[in-house]
């Protein structure tokens, strides 16, 4: 610290501007320079009992929980709303299309007519070693607790409506391997 027998205003307002450390209160006294020491005084005072009523709020707001950062509230909520927002991107308006009944229709295989029933066909020795068992499942596998699908030799839904094979039948009636089976149309 210097000692200075100054008697000027104007040069004690420029030591006290230079020798003060950069804080807010410096910064103000640089944006709007005093004239006298008086006034440096007057601003000092205000700025001090401001501090002290911000620094009052904030031990009355804080959270008595303990924060995983020591940081101030003030800082959090300026971080918020300075993250950069991932920008949306403007679609126009496309209606939606008609979507079948029931979740994964489209998967659904046709349904061709055999001159037997589907339980004689899938016991013939010449189809049945062209079929693929199905893995045994615990899951289940249809809505009805009472009918059996011979093809998984399991209940809950009947052969008529088993997909895994209507798949299977589907492919040896394109590789016209059921064509002696199929009713004509």
């Amino acid at each position: 610290m210097v000692r200075l027998n100054l008697t000027d205003e104007k040069m004690m307002a420029h030591a006290f501007r230079k020798g003060i450390a950069p804080e807010p209160f410096s910064e103000s006294l640089i944006r709007n320079h005093p004239k006298t020491f008086a006034e440096i005084k007057r601003r000092a005072v205000a700025h001090i009992a401001a501090e002290e009523e911000v620094s009052e709020k904030r031990t009355c707001v804080v959270p008595t929980r303990s924060c995983a950062t020591d940081r101030p509230q003030t800082l959090r909520v300026h971080e918020a709303t300075t993250e950069m927002k991932i920008p949306v991107k403007q679609q126009p308006y496309q209606p939606r299309k008609p979507s079948a009944r029931r979740r994964g229709r489209e998967n659904v295989p046709p349904r061709h007519d055999f001159v037997v029933e589907l339980k004689d066909l899938i016991a013939i020795p010449n189809v049945a070693e062209r079929l693929k068992a199905p893995p045994k499942t615990d899951k289940r596998l249809g809505p009805n607790k009472n009918a059996w699908c011979e093809f998984h030799r399991a209940f809950d839904h009947p052969i008529c409506n088993c997909l895994a094979l209507g798949h299977q039948l589907d492919e040896l009636v394109k590789n016209g391997l059921l064509r002696d089976y199929l009713q004509e149309k």
